[in-house]
Formats: C-alpha cells, structure tokens, sequence
C-alpha cells in the first residue's frame, strides 16, 4: 500500500513534545542493527529479545514524555498501538520493521527542511502530515534534511508465539512513580525511575512464564520484579 496520507497536523500539537525532549534529550541507541544507531527510542510495550513483551526502559525513565504521547495519541484517536517509536533528528537507513505487525502511524515535527520517508521507492512528505505504512513489510528510509526533524512511529510488534495469547500492560503516573497494570498476571505495581519496584497496589498471581533465563513453572518474574532492561530489544 506504500504510504497513506491521514491527516494534517499543526506545529503547536508538538510544542510540549520538543519542549520535554529538550529539557532531557533521548539517549542514543546503538542496538538498531539495521537501520543504523542514533537518538531512536521506544516506548510502551515492545519485544525483548526471548522474554515476554513488556515495557520500554524509557517509559519509567521519561515518565512525563510518555504522558504527553499518551495525551496526543488520545487527542487524535489513533490507531491502536502496541508502542511508539521517537526519532530526534535520526536518520534510517533502509530497512524493515521485522519485528513490527500492520500499519504504523508516522509523522515528522520541527524546524527542518527535506526529510522526506522514502517507502519502496517513492518519497512522501511526512512533515506534519500524518501517514500509514506497513514498515514490516515494506522498505524505508529517511531522505538527507537541514534543521532539526523529530518524528512519531506509532506501531504493533509482532507478539511472539510463545506468549500468546496476547495480554495489556497499561500504566499511569502517580505521586510516586509509573502505576503499572499488567494483565499477564493481574498485578498492579508502581515503579520508580529506575524500573523497581515500589510497592505492590495488587499483587499478582502465580503463572508459568517462558525466558532465556527462566525455568518452566517458575512465577511470573514480575512478582518480583520487572525483568532487568539490559535484554529489552527493538528493531522499528
């Protein structure tokens, strides 16, 4: 289907986005393979390499950044989304989202010239403008640009097979941290800025879960505590 315009976006719907992505900048990320290292992070609920889908080390990091997406992704009823990717002032190389399912939402924001998305080999203006593409199924890049480019991947991983079926891991921020719901095992913890555990507003019960490091029957690792970030992975 390559690249399908959406709807058009103002400059003002991103100012609090690049306000907060200023006042602390995204690490750069070397673990993107393929379409190259740079400032590419996600957020929300991603794969890990063989660990069960869980969130991004940055959602608790940015916790205020993650609440303004949450808020614009609310204020333009988009698509359902499993995560969202933010690139500041990334350029991709060609690629594919392999682990990535459906459509994404994309678009670019800031002071910038060019930057167009490239999508099997036709160029589409992404500035302010919002498109759908399927980036697992079809190659894209970032075409060369001047000034600054943000942009907003709003995407589905493919849910591993052996952690189906598919379960909702939701949070919120509360005066002590990142409430987290997670329906794999029906807790509700409340994490800190480092990704441990606060306390327990509910705690979770025992269920099988499947990890590199992890034996069969053992407990769900989120009683207690996330699984360490060291073995979160991303390829968008």
């Amino acid at each position: 289907m390559s690249a399908t315009f959406v709807r058009e976006h103002s400059s003002e719907d991103f100012t609090a986005i690049i306000a907060e992505l200023q006042r602390k900048p995204l690490a750069i990320n070397p673990d993107r393979f393929v379409a190259g290292p740079g400032r590419s992070q996600a957020f929300g609920v991603i794969r890990r390499w063989s660990y069960r889908p869980w969130l991004s080390r940055n959602t608790w990091l940015h916790s205020e950044l993650w609440a303004l997406l949450l808020e614009f992704a609310a204020k333009f009823d988009l698509m359902s989304y499993d995560a969202i990717q933010i690139n500041d002032d990334y350029k991709s190389a060609p690629h594919r989202d392999k682990g990535n399912e459906g459509l994404s939402y994309i678009v670019a924001f800031g002071d910038f010239d060019g930057g167009h998305l490239n999508v099997s080999g036709t160029d589409y203006d992404i500035k302010l403008k919002g498109h759908l593409f399927n980036g697992s199924e079809e190659e894209h890049f970032t075409r060369p640009w001047s000034g600054h480019r943000y942009s907003l991947v709003f995407f589905n991983i493919a849910w591993p097979t052996k952690f189906l079926p598919r379960y909702s891991v939701s949070c919120r921020a509360v005066e002590d941290g990142l409430e987290v719901s997670d329906s794999y095992d029906e807790s509700v913890t409340v994490l800190d800025r480092k990704g441990h555990i606060v306390r327990n507003v509910k705690q979770g019960k025992p269920v099988l879960w499947i990890g590199k490091l992890s034996k069969a029957g053992q407990k769900s690792q989120i009683l207690t505590g996330p699984p360490t970030p060291d073995h979160e992975h991303h390829e968008s």
